[in-house]
């Protein structure tokens, strides 16, 4: 897809890129190809975007770490890492509803992996969700093999089981983006 950028918005061009973008989605959805299929992307490129991705997310800048995440799951809605990265980026901005929504597609592309299911219970923690966020981390520390993962899970655990500590702060950075 090519970009006109001296094309003046709202002129024809604008509205036939917009047409191009649309037919790749149907041409994706029919087929369960990923654009960067339909249009060649090579995953070298998509991982140097990644790297900018995540780069811009430990910098701190979360609008610009939200703009090439987005890119890069529209892109490749298969993987996971990608999926993984926009959920995080959401999460350090406090939109905790859509993080967990991308949480959810993550947890199901990347099998096995529960990094999703505690970051989703951070979520809930955030939103006052006490027994949903208990319910994650108790998911995590039934189903990870990860020390690293299960350690936290407890930490967050026994901070909810304490009653009266406040639990982790959740807005820490997550390792996930």
């Amino acid at each position: 897809m090519t970009f006109a950028p001296d094309a003046p918005a709202g002129s024809d061009t604008d509205q036939a890129q917009l047409d191009e973008l649309a037919q790749l989605l149907f041409e994706g959805a029919q087929t369960g190809a990923a654009i960067k299929d339909l249009k060649g992307v090579s995953d070298d490129l998509l991982e140097s975007v990644y790297a900018y991705a995540h780069r811009f997310y430990t910098d701190g800048r979360l609008d610009e770490a939200e703009t090439f995440f987005r890119f890069l799951y529209l892109y490749d809605f298969y993987n996971g890492d990608y999926a993984l990265g926009l959920a995080a980026v959401l999460q350090m901005k406090k939109e905790y509803a859509k993080a967990i929504d991308m949480y959810a597609l993550a947890y199901a592309l990347l099998k096995g992996d529960e990094r999703p299911m505690l970051h989703v219970g951070q979520c809930h923690l955030a939103m006052g969700k006490l027994a949903m966020a208990k319910g994650c981390f108790e998911t995590v520390q039934l189903r990870s093999t990860d020390p690293a993962l299960l350690a936290r899970a407890k930490v967050y655990l026994q901070a909810l089981a304490s009653n009266g500590d406040a639990p982790p702060d959740t807005t820490e950075e997550t390792d996930s983006a």
